[in-house]
């Protein structure tokens, strides 16, 4: 994203949109709430979620005079994980996020969860995203056969929209009310 691009963003946010206005081929930014069409298990807690990214810091001890802390907390170990989800809004239509170059970001008052490592010198952080989750996303618009939607009846429609990372593009995944 070009400097001018964020600024004209922030000062200009786009307008959220309801999925049952959406126009396949544009950009929309919808909210609603996260409903898992599959799962993952964070390797770090084994927790079930569609999201996960956590870093695990070290205790390093320094030998260099004049310090005061006499260490420092060094990453040892980072993981990010995210599968596709339905995103349910309001009026309860639903669609997917395909999360191909998709960023993650927290919203105000988000906070990534500190784990206990069961182990003395050793902390880590981990930040879910969860079924219930509130959630914003922008991505561009598409119409897809959604084959593996469990709610819909055999017979049933297939088709469902989809928001996504177009070509030169990402996707904006914004959590705005974790419930895990």
């Amino acid at each position: 994203m070009s400097i001018v691009t964020g600024l004209l963003s922030a000062l200009f946010p786009p307008r959220r949109e309801v999925i049952a206005d959406l126009i396949p081929g544009r950009r929309a930014l919808v909210r609603g709430t996260v409903v898992a069409r599959d799962f993952i298990d964070s390797t770090l807690t084994a927790e079930r979620c569609v999201y996960y990214r956590y870093a695990v810091e070290e205790w390093r001890n320094t030998h260099m005079a004049g310090l005061a802390s006499d260490g420092y907390w060094a990453h040892t170990r980072f993981d990010e994980a995210i599968v596709e989800f339905y995103l349910q809004d309001e009026d309860g239509a639903r669609l997917i996020v395909s999360p191909q170059n998709a960023s993650v970001e927290r919203g105000r008052g988000v906070q990534p969860q500190a784990v206990d490592m069961g182990v003395m010198g050793q902390r880590a952080r981990e930040l879910r995203i969860c079924p219930g989750d509130l959630v914003e996303v922008q991505g561009t618009v598409a119409r897809v056969s959604d084959l593996f939607d469990q709610d819909r009846d055999y017979r049933g429609n297939a088709s469902r929209l989809m928001l996504y990372a177009s070509p030169n593009d990402s996707l904006s995944i914004h959590i705005l009310d974790p419930g895990c």
